[in-house]
């Protein structure tokens, strides 16, 4: 088996091709899915994918590619091409029926409308239309030749017919004869070698003169040819000597067209194959749920819901776990830890074979961007061999020197359980130094461990990501889910536990293993929860989001009513102002009427006044809200801290505000005036503003231990007192030790219910909230 070979094998591609093959319409579908390689070029690989898109959407506007059952004719179109050959009727018909599939494939092309990488096959594919009309007239469904292959042969058989019909009219003649009743064994007439004959009494030999050409086996039975009958058959037997040359030279002259045709129709033998092989593998795409990848011409990869295609055929697309994985860029490695069973060797087969299936045109199971990586490798699997006397840690070695021997920056490796079958002591260094060697070839590479040493390898490193399989050790049952940033527990003697073993011996090993590790899985451990309250979190924030788009909808639509209502109030206005117009000119027409009448001018004057007032009212602009002075005192929004206004720059719209001994440019909208608020004298201490004017947040960054804890409690003591039910404690990050002496005492103090982090956009990592009870 070649390295190549062996790779197919150790990621099941042998396992999925069977399943491909089995969805083939016929045997040069199989061969095309059999003999498809993925170590192909990139430029291969796009045109797989291209044929597989245009077929899907060909399928889906309803001009899916026949099925039909197609024999294996190679070796008769090599025999038509040899000169003087002459096909059996039965394999001229075989020929016929290899072209009507070839032109219902040629049909099948040529009625979608639209044009793709298939619409040049429509030339391609064309039958011999005129050999397929010969075929279909000159040979019937069994093989045989029919009477209108030639006017010779139909004239032939005519005289056969004839023939026959006379010489069985006078064979019947002699056995009705009254003086030869009693010498017949039976009334019928029978056949012996192309000659009709009768079947005589032994006993009456002397009776009847003739040729004897066959006796029963009793011997009580003589098949005589009568002389009297002899012209006849000698006739009969002569036309179909004709009619066997007849045929002889029909079926040369339809082999020998044939034979014309035969590379064209061997060509588009395999257009079909390979057509056929492609719809096989989407409707195996259906029955796992795939979808056609997208393959990029970078070696990274970007993947989610990535699921085994073999386990969705065993267990249905639903019941299968999916999960996100990606390398490349700065990052090229990625290790996975967890328990027995807990999916890590399955994940890993599942990142090849799902790239092999792309490289192949077929659908996978996952969404997002395939990597295109000239060189897959990987050790995966037992591979020990007593006769070549390989132990399993041996044949490792044996696979990983092949694959340090070529691996580089466009390479895929994956390596499973690496360092074990040893001291783990000697194969975590082992496994160490393999994976730093591969990191620095630049080589995207995945690796599973159990050992200590390698998880604490992928967290000095950032360019290594680490993940571990999660695992329910209540259920005692894997999730197969995987956990980025944490390392999966091995979980090993919780299992043992669990499934029965002798409580005596498990707390033996609990204490041996105490005395020879650190607290890593229990750090682990701790890390899980974590991650469990921060992917609650991530639910929560997302459930808030949701919520805040349904509030952005309903503003949405009541600002849209607003403006309906906005544009009817308008409308009304406006009718109203022209009604108003259209009065004061009436009222002015009539006033210069009066005014040229002579009558009361004083009155005229007063009605001018009276229509001219409506036009004079105007609505009082708002005034814009007064600048922040020098000196004033409020809240820099974004922190909700208190800041003095040192200057205002009105043209720019901005102020600069002292903020816990600095100065800087703010814009107006972040600073809000607020009387009454203190700044704080003292620097570095903790200060917080009363609950009527800031939530309750605590400052104590740039403290020392002693200080801030001193500030904590007083602060606790403060808010329960005022009845609050959670106050907000700022500490960062840095080294954690703030941190750290912030959740201490949450978990010490009785008045701490609960103790979580923010969420992001409120300070994450950064700031604890404190539930009081």
């Amino acid at each position: 088996m070649t390295p190549r070979e062996a790779v197919l094998h150790s990621l099941d591609l042998p396992r999925l091709r069977d399943a491909w093959v089995r969805e083939c319409a016929h045997g040069y579908g199989r061969r095309h899915a059999l003999e498809a390689s993925p170590w192909v070029g990139l430029a291969q690989v796009q045109e797989r994918l291209l044929w597989s898109q245009a077929l899907e959407s060909r399928r889906s506007s309803g001009h899916d590619l026949p099925i039909p059952q197609i024999p294996d004719v190679d070796a008769l179109l090599d025999l038509a091409t040899r000169p003087g050959a002459a096909l059996s009727g039965r394999e001229l018909r075989l020929i016929h029926d290899v072209l009507t599939a070839q032109r219902s494939y040629w049909a099948s092309l040529s009625a979608s409308s639209g044009a793709d990488i298939l619409t040049p096959l429509v030339a391609q594919l064309a039958p011999p239309a005129a050999l397929l009309q010969h075929l279909d007239a000159a040979v019937d469904e069994d093989g045989e030749l029919r009477d209108g292959a030639s006017p010779a042969l139909a004239a032939i058989r005519q005289g056969i017919r004839a023939s026959r019909a006379e010489l069985q009219r006078f064979l019947q003649g002699l056995l009705r004869a009254g003086d030869l009743a009693d010498a017949w064994q039976d009334q019928v007439i029978a056949l012996r070698g192309e000659r009709y004959v009768l079947p005589l009494k032994a006993t009456h030999k002397g009776r009847l003169r003739g040729i004897i050409h066959d006796r029963s086996a009793s011997g009580e039975t003589l098949f005589i040819e009568p002389l009297t009958a002899v012209d006849l058959n000698n006739r009969l037997v002569q036309e179909r000597r004709e009619e066997g040359q007849e045929q002889e030279r029909i079926r040369r002259r339809l082999t020998a067209a044939i034979g014309a045709v035969a590379a064209s129709v061997a060509t588009s033998l395999g257009l079909i194959g390979r057509l056929d092989a492609v719809r096989a593998g989407l409707v195996l795409g259906q029955r796992f749920a795939g979808r056609l990848p997208s393959v990029a011409a970078d070696a990274r990869f970007a993947l989610r819901q990535l699921r085994h295609p073999l386990l969705c055929l065993q267990h249905g697309a639903d019941a299968v776990v999916g999960n996100d994985i990606g390398l490349g860029g700065e990052v090229r490695q990625l290790l996975i830890s967890g328990p027995n069973t807990g999916g890590k060797t399955a994940l890993l087969k599942a990142l090849g074979l799902s790239h092999l299936l792309a490289y192949l045109g077929l659908p996978v199971a996952a969404d997002g961007v395939f990597g295109y990586f000239p060189q897959i490798f990987t050790v995966i699997g037992d591979a020990q061999d007593i006769v070549a006397d390989l132990s399993t840690f041996s044949s490792q070695l044996l696979r990983l020197q092949g694959v340090l021997a070529s691996a580089d920056a466009q390479s895929l490796i994956l390596l499973d359980e690496m360092g074990s079958g040893t001291d783990p002591r000697e194969g975590g260094a082992l496994a160490q130094a393999v994976a730093v060697e591969l990191l620095r070839r630049g080589a995207c590479s995945l690796i599973t461990s159990h050992l200590e040493v390698m998880k604490r390898y992928a967290l000095g490193r950032p360019a290594v990501l680490l993940a571990g399989m999660a695992f329910d050790p209540e259920r005692l049952a894997p999730t197969y889910r995987l956990q980025w940033g944490v390392g999966g527990a091995s979980h090993g003697l919780a299992i043992a536990r669990r499934v029965g073993l002798p409580a005596s011996i498990v707390d033996a090993a609990e204490g041996l293993l105490a005395d020879d590790r650190d607290d890593w899985e229990r750090w682990e451990t701790q890390r899980e929860g974590l991650l469990e309250a921060a992917q609650r979190a991530a639910a929560e924030a997302e459930e808030a989001r949701a919520a805040a788009q349904a509030l952005e909808l309903r503003l949405t639509r009541e600002l849209e009513t607003l403006r309906q209502e906005r544009a009817a109030a308008a409308e009304a206005a406006r009718a109203q102002w022209e009604k108003a117009l259209a009065d004061g000119r009436r009222q002015i027409r009539e006033s210069i009427a009066a005014l040229k009448s002579g009558r009361d001018t004083q009155a005229a004057w007063d009605a001018l006044a009276a229509a001219d007032r409506p036009f004079q009212e105007s609505a009082a602009v708002p005034a814009p809200p007064p600048l922040p002075q020098p000196g004033d005192t409020g809240l820099f929004l974004p922190l909700r801290q208190a800041a003095q206004v040192l200057a205002v720059d009105g043209a720019q719209g901005r102020i600069r505000i002292a903020l816990r001994g600095k100065t800087l440019w703010v814009p107006l909208q972040q600073f809000s005036c607020t009387k009454g608020v203190q700044i704080p004298k003292e620097a570095g201490r903790a200060h917080y503003l009363a609950p009527e004017t800031l939530p309750w947040r605590l400052d104590l960054r740039g403290q020392r231990r002693e200080d801030a804890l001193h500030a904590l409690c007083r602060h606790i003591d403060d808010a329960v007192a005022a009845g609050r039910r959670q106050v907000e404690v700022l500490h960062g990050t840095g080294n954690g030790v703030l941190a750290e002496m912030v959740r201490e005492f949450a978990r010490s103090d009785p008045r701490i219910g609960q103790w979580r982090m923010a969420r992001p956009e409120q300070g994450g990592g950064g700031v604890s909230e404190l539930e009081l009870r």
